[in-house]
């Protein structure tokens, strides 16, 4: 006999069986072989195609896709697709993902979507049902797929991603046969009134944490917000239903899982689960009102006289983020062109009762290094001539964005005032020798105090410091501070006294009180011993304290200390590693860090690995508040 020089059905074969072998002992026989025989209806592949690979991997052989839709670089973040499959058909991107996931695989392809006039076609022959339709796009045909699957005793498995938590509703039409187990009517889907047509969801579901984001769509309206690993979360509640139905078990109406509340600590995750009532509380009382109010009229948002040039947008929404004395954000934009821009002081926010003539130059320099952080370009200082003591300080002209600006923008994003106690772990080699480098660059003097003793003589002269000063010193500008914080406006732009540099935890708490207007002489100083010891305890509870000294006498001198702490800053937290700086926000240095001859203090940073969780960032003036066009 001939040998069999025909082999490809029997490659494909063996192949097919390889591709599923290290499922066996988790799925049986019987349930690989129902799921290479099923047909999956995939309505909506935006969440929905999420479903399908898992599915296809797991051995499933027949799909129907459906969805009007393209990809657009926002699904990137959650949805089955790449760079290259922007502005393609959905269904048609994920059909060719698992063809070549699986070139024995039978996809046909609904690039139109779901209507009234294919749902039949769609749903004839289909084992399992997913409903991945967005309700307020195309809410009586996702009713209508319900009602024509309960008919036909086909299963619908309808998926919801509330902010964390991946919920699956499983309609077992076979046992059931009423569209959304009777929780939602045809009128309200065929009227679209969202909120009566989405009640088959529950409200006990939703995590506390999602709640009022929910009741501000529902009131609002608004572009829903979606997390990739909340969209994998379904899939892999869905993948495992489709096995069972398939197998005819039984299975629970609502499989659910709050990824939140499973990485929690056993308190924080009690915490999360016991706000629910109160914030469900909060969501009814807003739907009601919303719902008395009516839709609301579309507000325009105000277009600003002129927009800002894209390159130029993203060096000043980085600059934004510096740290500044007070929170003040001394600072103020000219742009010359699409490239070029003047930073220059703003004396309307910095206190006139600082004592320091050129305190607002080192925030000033923190800006300008978050936006050579961010691109290459040239700075060209104004000259030691120019006597303009509130016009620009120079020119920062932009050539490109870094190639790595992304990654940057996320440092920035990150990179917090921590205020707490840090690990005593001392700098890695390398990215001390980062920060040495950077320095030696600037002509800058760096020096490291590190290690258990020299951090504790320095936090008790640090404590004797603090116990001997005045508090009436500082009165003015805490009173400039508290005024500033009276309205509204202030606090949305500049925060409170209380997110400041020294006003944090207890030991903030405590200085707050004994500066206020209302303490006691017999409390003064118990709280002010108080508040020093905690002082001294993060000192002592740092990898490290780092000394940045230099020549401080000159405006170009304070934009360069700016500039190179906040360099300094930003490579601490890529490396990891949490920082805040001591000089205090009223300009002392603290006690025992004297100045070496010609070359002060220019900035001091306790730094280390962070055993808390990062301090919420404190408010910012909006961009277009700082920025106007030269000329």
């Amino acid at each position: 006999m001939d040998a069999d020089t025909h082999r490809a059905d029997v490659d494909v074969a063996a192949a097919g069986a390889e591709a599923v072998s290290r499922n066996a002992d988790i799925i049986g026989p019987r349930e690989q072989a129902a799921l290479r025989a099923a047909t999956v209806l995939v309505a909506g592949c935006g969440g929905g195609g999420g479903v399908v690979e898992p599915l296809t991997r797991l051995g499933v052989l027949r799909f129907r896709l459906a969805d009007p839709d393209r990809f657009d670089v926002s699904n990137l973040n959650r949805q089955a697709c790449t760079q290259a499959d922007v502005g393609r058909s959905k269904p048609e991107a994920i059909a060719d993902r698992v063809r070549a996931l699986n070139p024995s695989a039978d996809v046909t392809v609904y690039p139109q979507g779901l209507t009234l006039d294919n749902l039949d076609e769609a749903l004839d022959g289909a084992h399992i049902v997913f409903d991945g339709i967005d309700p307020t796009m195309s809410a009586w045909v996702k009713y209508q797929l319900h009602e024509r699957a309960a008919r036909r005793g086909i299963p619908v498995l309808a998926g919801m991603d509330f902010g964390g938590k991946p919920t699956l509703y499983v309609f077992d039409y076979r046992r059931n046969p009423v569209p959304f187990y009777g929780r939602a009517s045809a009128e309200a889907h065929r009227e679209n009134r969202l909120w009566e047509s989405m009640r088959w969801t529950g409200s006990t579901h939703v995590p506390s944490d999602f709640l009022p984001v929910q009741a501000d769509r529902f009131a609002n309206g608004g572009t829903w917000p979606q997390i990739g690993y909340c969209v994998l979360g379904l899939a892999t509640l869905t993948t495992r239903a489709v096995v069972d139905l398939l197998m005819n078990r039984r299975t629970r109406h609502v499989v659910t899982m709050d990824v939140h509340a499973a990485v929690m600590t056993r308190p924080a995750a009690l915490l999360h689960r016991a706000r629910m009532p109160v914030e469900l509380l909060k969501t009814r009382r807003a739907l009601r009102a919303a719902t008395r109010r009516g839709p609301r009229p579309k507000e325009t948002a105000p277009q600003p006289p002129r927009p800002l040039p894209e390159r130029l947008a993203t060096l000043l929404d980085g600059a934004r983020l510096a740290p500044s004395a007070y929170n003040a954000q001394p600072w103020r934009f000219e742009l010359l062109d699409d490239r070029t821009v003047l930073p220059a002081p703003d004396p309307a926010r910095w206190p006139a009762a600082d004592r320091d003539p050129l305190g607002w130059a080192d925030s000033l320099g923190c800006a300008l290094g978050a936006m050579t952080y961010l691109a290459h370009g040239e700075w060209e200082p104004r000259p030691p001539g120019q006597t303009e003591a509130l016009g620009p300080v120079g020119r920062f002209h932009c050539d490109r964005l870094r190639d790595d600006v992304l990654l940057r923008q996320g440092v920035l994003g990150l990179r917090a005032t921590h205020r707490e106690d840090l690990l005593r772990t001392p700098l890695d080699q390398s990215t001390a020798k980062r920060i040495e480098l950077l320095c030696a660059e600037r002509n800058l003097t760096l020096d490291t105090v590190t290690g258990p003793t020299a951090l504790a003589r320095l936090a008790r002269t640090e404590f004797d410091a603090a116990m001997s000063a005045d508090p009436a010193r500082d009165a003015e500008l805490r009173a400039w501070l508290r005024e500033r914080a009276r309205t509204a406006k202030g606090r949305s732009s500049f925060g409170d006294q209380s997110d400041l540099l020294d006003g944090s935890g207890l030991p903030g708490s405590l200085a707050r009180a004994l500066h206020g207007e209302t303490v006691q002489a017999a409390l003064a100083r118990p709280l002010r011993s108080a508040a020093a010891k905690g002082q001294a305890r993060r000192l002592r509870n740092s990898g490290a304290v780092l000394v940045l000294r230099g020549p401080r006498r000159t405006v170009a001198d304070r934009l360069e200390a700016g500039a190179a702490l906040m360099h300094i800053w930003l490579t601490l937290t890529e490396a990891g590693y949490a920082a805040q700086p001591l000089r205090g926000e009223f300009g002392r240095p603290p006690a025992g860090l004297a100045s070496d001859g010609d070359n002060g203090i220019l900035a001091i940073l306790r730094t280390g690995r962070a055993t808390a969780a990062p301090p919420h960032r404190i408010m910012r003036c909006p961009v277009e508040g700082s920025v106007r066009w030269a000329g």
